[in-house]
């Protein structure tokens, strides 16, 4: 058995969840790993590779990336994302953003860009992963990477009135792979000097490989599942 199965990983599992629900069903011994890992609180396209396809990964991570993402304005976390311990900085009532204004400076982020890795991420420093070190408290150097920012659209941008329900900004980004949305989306939004946090965020596509060619988990126990294995 080889291919490419793409799924759709809901939101509150890891990718590495998804893989225990495939290995159920395939042929014991079949080779098997996934193509970019998704945070637990992410949801989306999942590609997983069986067989002959695992040797396809570092072609895949030459694909672009789409995410849309919805940040809440006003509260930061210190994960970047609804998971992490969250702190009001803004009332939300004392949140204006203008579109075009944002647009201008999220414009300033395409193309090749360096973007810090958020300490709460699976980069590894001295053998250690990053989240190890923050779950401790420990502080270490930050740390740079390259990335490539193709596009980012402004979809929606909110205002709320009332201190219970901070502002929200949803946009979509196409990026090269390992870009990290929670901590461009921070810096996108810090530069207007709000703090934010995501609290959504779906992976729309890896390449020409979107949402609808996705199964879901559920999907995944019917007989006809491995008709939706892409070979090429």
């Amino acid at each position: 058995m080889q291919g490419l199965l793409p799924i759709y990983k809901p939101s509150g599992i890891t990718s590495y969840d998804v893989i225990r629900e495939v290995k159920r069903i395939i042929p014991r011994g079949t080779k098997i790993g996934h193509a970019g890992t998704l945070d637990p609180f992410a949801e989306g396209v999942l590609i997983l590779m069986l067989g002959r396809a695992t040797k396809r990964f570092d072609e895949i991570q030459t694909w672009k990336k789409t995410y849309r993402s919805t940040a809440k304005l006003g509260a930061k976390s210190d994960t970047l994302d609804r998971t992490g311990k969250i702190s009001i900085q803004q009332m939300a009532n004392g949140i204006q953003i203008k579109p075009k204004e944002l647009k201008k400076i999220a414009n300033q982020y395409i193309g090749e860009i360096e973007q810090v890795v958020p300490a709460y991420a699976a980069a590894k420093y001295k053998g250690r992963k990053l989240y190890e070190y923050a779950r401790e408290g420990v502080v270490v150097p930050e740390k740079k990477k390259i990335v490539t920012v193709y596009e980012i659209e402004i979809l929606d941008v909110q205002h709320y009135h009332d201190s219970n329900h901070g502002s929200e900004v949803e946009m979509r980004v196409t990026c090269s792979s390992g870009t990290y949305i929670r901590q461009l989306s921070y810096d996108i939004l810090k530069e207007l000097g709000i703090e934010s946090h995501l609290t959504n965020l779906v992976r729309e596509a890896i390449g020409e490989i979107k949402l609808d060619n996705c199964l879901s988990v559920d999907e995944l126990n019917s007989s006809n599942w491995e008709n939706r294995l892409i070979m090429q």
